[in-house]
């Protein structure tokens, strides 16, 4: 493993280039996460400064060497801009990437949108990846929990080295397997960003919320979303309990509990009213209103002990709004809450699994973390203490002990009791 950042980039120039693939072309042969032993490495060139309001012209290289393989290819042309919102301010920035050529990558889905996230204020780096993954692991063949796939890899932009990312699966209607919009169906499968915490369910209309799918450039598409939130915010207990049009007919309340649930072992004090997605496919039966909505977890970096900011969060807060305070009011979703906590915790949820998954990132990241630091510097802008990459990794495994132990109490405490 190359110790230095200047040795890094030396040694990268020694690489030869594989073959540049034709961009009308498909790459049929890809890359598993097993392909990799440690971060390969994303050189992304651009003409000028990378702007946030438009894309502009990039080429992305992947340089591999030794035991890594890449198919093909490892040279795609596209477009990028400036990916996110108040993480823009930060020096190390993020990047929404539209190949020209579709790509799969880590065993990931073919899909030519792509982010790759600085995750600057998570010095562990591994946040988004461990929550996104839980969520994913979660899934059973019946039922899927979608999350965005991701792997992590360092980037030269511009030839000059700019740390650790994560290459991640862009949210979108593909990755959710919902139906193509069309504009003479009645009704569309619909997807929703909450960006603002007026996203808590507990008024009507779509305030905090941006339109993802139908593209609102096609066809502007907010009934499913104001019918719903109507209904949250004003349904009397009856309505809302009701077997037939109750909330259980729309919504998916397996997937909300699995939700309500990674958002409260992770405490993402962010995640539970804004930075979500929520989605629902097109009704098969042209006469219904629609399918149920269910929740997709998104910008997970201020979780596992640490805020927005970066500041220490504890690990005894409970986190939850309008729409999950009225589903706890319901004495079978309680049940069901509590008996799905219990049965995650005994595998997907437990004390070792998430160690092992911190261990298992740490150890592919090896000195690639390091690297990251040298690059930028705890000193830096935006952080609020001077944790390593190695120390944080170890409060988020002690935090993660208290966290576990906070919610088998409190979960007891809060809903079992009234059951």
């Amino acid at each position: 493993m190359l110790k230095g950042q200047g040795h890094l980039l030396s040694a990268v120039a020694l690489i030869p280039w594989f073959l540049t693939v034709n961009a009308s072309a498909t790459v049929t042969n890809a890359t598993s996460a097993a392909d990799f032993s440690s971060p390969p490495l994303l050189a992304v060139e651009t003409s000028a400064p990378v702007p946030s309001d438009r894309r502009i012209p990039c080429q992305v290289r992947v340089m591999t060497g030794g035991d890594l393989r890449f198919g093909r290819t490892n040279s795609f042309a596209g477009f990028i801009k400036l990916h996110g919102a108040s993480s823009q301010a930060y020096p190390k920035k993020s990047f929404a990437i539209s190949l020209a050529t579709p790509v799969a990558f880590f065993g990931l889905r073919e899909s030519p949108h792509w982010i790759l996230n600085a995750a600057y204020i998570d010095r562990s780096l591994m946040r988004h990846k461990i929550s996104y993954d839980l969520f994913r692991s979660l899934s059973t063949s019946s039922s899927k929990r979608f999350a965005a796939g991701s792997g992590f890899v360092e980037v030269q932009f511009n030839g000059r080295y700019e740390g650790v990312y994560l290459w991640m699966e862009r949210i979108d209607r593909s990755l959710l397997e919902l139906r193509a919009y069309q504009s003479n169906e009645l009704t569309h499968a619909c997807v929703y960003k909450a960006v603002d915490h007026a996203a808590n369910f507990s008024q009507p209309g779509h305030g905090g919320y941006e339109q993802r799918e139908p593209d609102p450039l096609v066809a502007s598409y907010w009934q499913p979303l104001d019918e719903f939130n109507q209904f949250v915010s004003s349904a009397s207990v009856a309505q809302f309990s009701d077997a037939m049009g109750g909330v259980g007919s729309r919504l998916d309340l397996d997937n909300a509990i699995d939700f309500h649930l990674l958002v409260l072992l992770t405490s993402n004090m962010d995640g539970i009213t804004k930075n979500f997605m929520i989605a629902r496919d097109r009704a098969t039966n042209p006469t219904a209103n629609g399918g149920r909505f269910f929740f997709v977890p998104w910008d997970y970096d201020a979780t596992f002990g640490r805020n927005w900011n970066g500041e220490v969060v504890p690990a005894t807060a409970w986190l939850s709004n309008h729409l999950f305070d009225r589903l706890l009011g319901l004495k079978d979703y309680r049940a069901r809450f509590v008996k799905r906590w219990e049965k995650l915790r005994e595998k997907e949820f437990a004390l070792k699994t998430i160690h092992a998954l911190m261990d298992k990132n740490a150890d592919f990241l090896g000195e690639a973390g390091e690297r990251n630091v040298t690059r930028w510097p705890s000193t830096g802008e935006g952080y609020p203490d001077r944790l390593t990459f190695a120390q944080d990794i170890e409060q988020m495994k002690k935090w993660i002990q208290a966290r576990l132990d906070w919610l088998d109490g409190e979960i007891h405490k809060q809903v079992a009791p009234i059951r």
